[in-house]
């Protein structure tokens, strides 16, 4: 093994791009490519792994780079001592941990379809292999690893550019006490794409569960909560894509189920997430036609529509269709219902979609953090130590962008920030402190960018709007 990783790591490129002797746009390029080319996929740039995102599966001489065989390999080793590898990142992370008794953390940024969701798998999965094993501990492991499965159902969906791409953040706490035995964790969610729910491109999906659902549950399932086809929801229609080239809804369905029962879902916390799920889908199916100064609903099969989604969210469909078709108000006392017309019945039905299916996230990943509390009695919470990865939401622009495609995008931007200061701009000021002669490296500091978002003189965009409208409704 180790000719082998003397062989991979000399004839094909460089391992850093740190020591190439021109630098330029076009020499990093070309470096990459050329070790792309020979499925060569990671490459250093000082701290920082590059990973160049090969859309099949990787092999090197016939075995998997993932594999068990790599995970010993790269286990206890320093950085530098084997080829580029998110085992390396991952196993200097757990070592400086253990060695330093600091928490650690991995951020891994990059464009929507960059493999950012893969390579967290691909990290955590190496820490709970090498990590300490116990009472309690595969508990943990299993939860950690199986808390991905579930929240890529639920949060991820096919995108022009990415077949799964994560559209919403994480940021995962693994904690370990000092001797590297796993004992917990936590989960953050961060701006989940609401705006998903009722509206995709051409050519997008929406998350992924809606079509796991639909095509995968039993048939009595699929009767108790009146499912028939994709192609009958409008929530799912509006795109015309229905499939993924090489991925089977069925099958992932029962994967999805497998990793719910693993964080403590049972069958009847199930069955309330697929009546949810499966009542959003039929409330997108609530039609109105314009109606005097308001709006109606648009025939029986429209009003149908509404009673088995509130059926099967446990709401009452009078109150839902009223909430729905007027506008509720209170001004110095007096109350009043305020006609809605059909575009803003249909903005409030969409709504209404969007903050269900928020919370519904936001639970499970309640029930995942629930499931992954410490339940050892001796240990100290403040005497832990953790290995923290940020998942962050790929750049992307879309055809029709909403807030959430915004945010998505500033929170970009700040992690390029990090990414410059860490590899750029810190590196030659230290180049300067120590007298060490060297020629300056352009490069675009994008400071401008984030000032234009977040600057308060003169104001940013997200500083605007405070300026705009007022911090208070008017008193009534």
């Amino acid at each position: 093994m180790a000719a082998w990783a003397s062989e991979y790591s000399q004839t094909v490129g460089l391992d850093d791009l740190t020591l190439l002797s021109k630098v330029s746009d076009e020499e990093i390029a070309k470096n990459l490519r050329v070790r792309a080319e020979k499925d060569i996929i990671y490459t250093y740039i000082g701290a920082v792994l590059i990973a160049v995102n090969p859309y099949k599966y990787i092999k090197s001489d016939g075995r998997d780079i993932y594999s068990d065989e790599f995970v010993k390999m790269y286990c206890g080793k320093f950085r530098i001592e084997l080829p580029p590898h998110i085992f390396a990142t991952a196993e200097e992370a757990f070592r400086t941990m253990l060695n330093e008794e600091e928490s650690q953390c991995i951020i891994i940024s990059g464009e929507s379809g960059a493999g950012k969701t893969v390579a967290s798998k691909h990290a955590m999965s190496y820490i709970a292999a090498v990590s300490a094993q116990g009472a309690g501990v595969e508990r943990v492991k299993a939860i950690v690893l199986e808390s991905n499965p579930l929240l890529e159902a639920f949060g991820n969906a096919k995108t022009i550019r990415n077949n799964n791409s994560s559209r919403f953040g994480k940021y995962v706490e693994i904690r370990f006490d000092r001797f590297g035995t796993p004992k917990g964790g936590h989960i953050r969610n961060y701006i989940l794409e609401k705006s998903r729910v009722p509206y995709q491109v051409k050519g997008e999906r929406n998350f992924h569960i809606f079509y796991q659902l639909t095509k995968g549950a039993p048939a009595g399932a699929k009767k108790a909560l009146k499912l028939t086809q994709p192609e009958d929801f409008a929530y799912l229609a509006g795109s015309a894509c229905y499939d993924i080239e090489g991925v089977d809804d069925v099958a992932e369905f029962k994967d999805t189920q497998h990793a719910m029962k693993v964080v403590g879902l049972g069958s009847k916390g199930q069955e309330a997430v697929f009546k949810t799920v499966a009542g959003i889908l039929h409330l997108g199916n609530v039609k109105f036609v314009e109606e005097g100064e308001g709006s109606a609903i648009k025939g029986g099969a429209a009003r149908k529509s509404l009673e088995v989604a509130m059926s099967l969210l446990g709401m009452d469909a009078a109150r839902m269709e009223q909430a729905i078709r007027f506008r509720h108000m209170v001004t110095r006392g007096e109350e009043y219902d305020i006609p809605q017309n059909k575009s803003q019945a249909k903005a409030t039905r969409d709504a209404v979609s969007k903050l269900i299916y928020t919370r519904l996230f936001d639970w499970i990943v309640e029930m995942i953090n629930n499931a992954l509390e410490i339940r050892d009695e001796l240990v100290e919470e403040d005497e832990l130590l953790g290995i923290n990865v940020l998942d962050i939401f790929g750049f992307e622009i879309f055809e029709r962008n909403g807030f959430e495609q915004f945010l998505i995008n500033f929170v970009n931007e700040k992690l390029q920030q990090i990414f410059i200061e860490l590899t750029l701009k810190a590196e030659q000021e230290e180049y300067v402190a120590e007298g060490i002669e060297w020629r300056a490296i352009k490069f675009f500091n994008n400071k401008v960018v984030c000032e234009l978002m977040e600057a308060k003189r003169p104001a940013g965009v997200a500083a605007l709007p405070d300026d705009t409208f007022p911090t208070r409704p008017p008193e009534s």
